[in-house]
């Protein structure tokens, strides 16, 4: 057990999973603060998964206030962690959420390591957060968004075209925006199939209807491993 400070308040509705008690506790306490907080309307849930990753909390947020992401994934970290934290932020951001990163107060060490880590691809220095449950200290620092991080090229290779398990029966899945050539295009495939369909941005900021592609998957990640199509958005899934 360890002492939680009595400010700080644990949600009695989440549930404990393979998991330590200190792990837990921090995660409930979050949860409750996103729920109290009056200027947050959506729903927060734990344990849910991106793409192949299974994030500690999430939110999906119909209001919020202008510095909380409308989506995003909170990861707490202790110094038992493993996790590969940049692989991990990439996945999270490539899925349209933005990240928080919560370490305990014993892993500070941990903590200015994944600082160093990600300054390399954000505009300014990140500011991860710390929880300290005796000390009543539960902050989630700064989220790390789409537009502040610059993705490694090429971006994950072959995985771009990559369905997540629980999408694979969707008629449609959008891939999010590409350029190919400096023409914004957005990929959607068919996930039972090979097909892939292309639809042009416009000046106007009109779309052209999605047609299908020559292309195979094959041909794509070629293009991409040569830098000639580069990912400009988050992966948007089933429309």
């Amino acid at each position: 057990m360890i002492d939680i400070h009595p400010a700080l308040q644990l949600d009695p509705n989440i549930e404990r999973q393979n998991e330590s008690y200190h792990h837990w506790a921090i995660k409930s306490v979050i949860v409750k603060q996103l729920r109290s907080e009056p200027g947050n309307a959506g729903t927060i849930e734990t344990e849910k998964k991106t793409s192949d990753l299974i994030g500690d909390i999430r939110g999906h947020l119909s209001e919020c206030p202008e510095s909380v992401p409308r989506r995003f994934v909170v990861e707490i970290e202790t110094t038992a962690s493993s996790k590969d934290r940049l692989r991990a932020t990439i996945q999270h951001l490539r899925f349209g959420y933005a990240v928080y990163w919560v370490f305990t107060a014993d892993a500070f060490a941990l903590r200015q390591e994944t600082e160093t880590l990600l300054d390399e691809y954000l505009m300014s220095t990140p500011s991860l957060g710390i929880a300290s449950l005796p000390d009543g200290e539960v902050s989630l620092g700064t989220p790390i968004t789409w537009d502040e991080f610059s993705l490694p090229t090429p971006v994950l290779g072959r995985h771009e075209l990559y369905i997540p398990t629980y999408n694979r029966y969707e008629s449609l899945f959008d891939h999010g925006d590409f350029t190919i050539e400096d023409q914004r295009v957005t990929i959607y495939s068919q996930p039972t199939t090979d097909r892939l369909y292309l639809s042009r941005h416009l000046e106007d900021g009109q779309q052209t209807i999605p047609t299908r592609t020559p292309w195979r998957p094959t041909d794509f990640y070629k293009r991409i491993e040569t830098g000639e199509i580069q990912r400009v958005s988050p992966i948007r899934g089933p429309p």
